[in-house]
């Protein structure tokens, strides 16, 4: 029997659809025309103030994956399942990561505009990442003074004693040193950027939504899970939703699906959009057939080495990561790969690591809709590894090797007891080190590419350069699904960009 709505007679100018890195920023924006209303959805907890936000979302230097956690599982490979942390708060995974504020390349925005996303490279995303920040240390051309979400990096006398002997070692090797890994040329060993206000985490929903709380056109609604978005004659007119544990439908001349690369694509299947046969699976209507949605998804696949520190060096509650070595792999595009010196491991008192990770991955992975229930999520397959050339797999694994060599020098060894993994034997042998990565080998938490952007031409893009599903009037999705491409970078600041970016075409849409 089907279930009953409870309709809610309010027609909103717009909905969104998730309250992280994007959807906060974009509603933010969009609100800031008063003569315009705006509904924003959140699954998880809405904290009104920073002083109401539990600790665990406040602290910056270590990862939420508790408390405000969806509880996902992913497969990295066919065989092996690992744990895959997604926020579930008002502020999404903005709230509950490490904080890290890198951009992308200019490359990576020039190559998404090459795949015919006009308006997407890097000349016209700057003046987003501008718009979003107020960097605290670096000025200039590149740098934006005014915006809600500050940026800090470590001073020299902030560093732990594992993470400045890894600047040192690292300018040994031949890596330049960077001052500001924001600055597009940048490459080479640096302080980490964070977005935080010394030891405070600031979210989204801290810098965009907190401040605006009293705007009367925006409405902010925590624990309400879409299941659907409503569709009459291929425009979409609203959503059903379960606000607390009551199914309602709300009204709304335009929707934004912002509930990031695991859980848009899911609510577009229920929806009736996406390939015929995922639609069939989870019992709805084929309204449009795009093969893409929960396709293409990226992530950065990482591996560590790892050693026994000597006592007192690796303690909390020492920053865990505070430096990270951009640079180029053998045969690979500039800036594919990075390190972190991980100070110590949350959680692992006693050891320090060089953790390597992989910003150009060949592989790709899809999500997979087996259930009608909005509250299941989809099977992740991230299917690390599958490249045919294996150059993923080498890449990484010249990256654990180049990470002992680093971490041998005395400078780093002087606080190791000993190398805990992989083994010297391990390391020393290619194809026991290639076995080694494929078996341990886990992710950076960056899903992209899910609703990927791109002209109606290309079989595999759901949505346009503007971000609105093609076919559909009225429906945008506006997160990292869009991405065509993954960035050389941590994923928050573009989500981000993304959001600021698209409120501006909007307003140009709008005139």
């Amino acid at each position: 029997m089907p279930v009953s709505l409870r309709a809610v007679s309010t027609v909103y100018d717009y909905i969104v659809v998730g309250a992280g890195s994007s959807g906060a920023a974009l509603a933010a924006r969009l609100s800031e025309d008063a003569d315009r209303s705006v509904l924003l959805l959140e699954a998880g907890p809405d904290y009104a103030t920073t002083d109401e936000t539990p600790h665990d979302l406040r602290y910056a230097h270590r990862v939420s994956v508790v408390d405000h956690d969806w509880g996902f599982t992913a497969n990295a490979t066919p065989e092996r399942e690992v744990y895959y942390p997604r926020g579930r708060v008002m502020g999404g995974s903005s709230a509950v990561n490490g904080t890290l504020a890198i951009r992308g390349t200019p490359e990576d925005f020039d190559e998404w505009a090459a795949l015919g996303n006009e308006g997407w490279s890097w000349e016209d995303c700057l003046p987003f990442f501008r718009k979003l920040e107020n960097d605290l240390d670096a000025s200039g051309d590149f740098h934006g003074k005014s915006g809600p979400l500050p940026i800090v990096r470590w001073r020299p006398d902030e560093m732990r004693r594992p993470g400045q002997a890894f600047i040192d070692v690292c300018q040994e090797f031949g890596f330049p040193y960077a001052e500001d890994f924001n600055d597009p040329e940048a490459t080479g060993i640096s302080p980490m950027a964070q977005n935080r206000n010394v030891d405070t985490r600031i979210s989204t929903a801290m810098a965009y939504l907190e401040p605006i709380r009293h705007r009367l056109n925006l409405t902010f609604r925590g624990g309400c899970l879409v299941n659907r978005v409503l569709i009459k004659d291929g425009r979409a007119t609203g959503v059903a939703v379960d606000a607390d544990g009551e199914m309602q439908t709300v009204r709304g001349q335009k929707v934004v699906l912002s509930a990031g690369a695991i859980m848009s694509p899911p609510i577009l299947v229920r929806s009736g959009i996406g390939a015929r046969e995922d639609v069939e699976a989870v019992g709805a209507t084929l309204v449009r057939e795009l093969p893409g949605v929960g396709r293409n998804l990226i992530d950065h696949p990482l591996c560590s080495v790892v050693w026994r520190s000597k006592p007192g060096v690796s303690v909390m509650p020492d920053p865990p990561v505070q430096t990270m070595l951009r640079y180029t792999a053998s045969g690979g595009e500039t800036n594919d790969m990075q390190i972190y010196m991980v100070n110590h491991f949350p959680g692992r008192e006693g050891n320090f690591a060089l953790l390597v990770i992989l910003q150009r991955p060949k592989s790709r992975g899809r999500l997979h809709f087996e259930s009608a229930d909005y509250r299941a999520q989809p099977r992740i397959e991230l299917n690390f590894f599958s490249d045919p050339d294996g150059d993923d797999v080498r890449r990484l694994r010249e990256g654990l090797q180049l990470s002992q060599r680093m971490g041998e020098h005395p400078a780093i060894a002087q606080y190791a007891e000993a190398l805990e993994t992989p083994s010297a034997e391990v390391l020393a042998d290619d194809d026991a080190l290639d076995a080694y990565v494929r078996a341990n080998g886990s992710h950076n938490f960056h899903p992209v590419g899910t609703a990927k952007m791109g002209p109606a031409s290309d079989p595999g893009a759901v949505v346009d350069a503007q971000c609105r599903v093609h076919g559909i009037e009225g429906l945008r999705v506006v997160d990292a699904s869009a991405m065509p491409e993954i960035v050389r970078a941590n994923t928050n600041l573009t989500c981000i960009m993304i959001g600021e970016r698209v409120a501006e075409l909007i307003r140009e849409e709008r005139g």
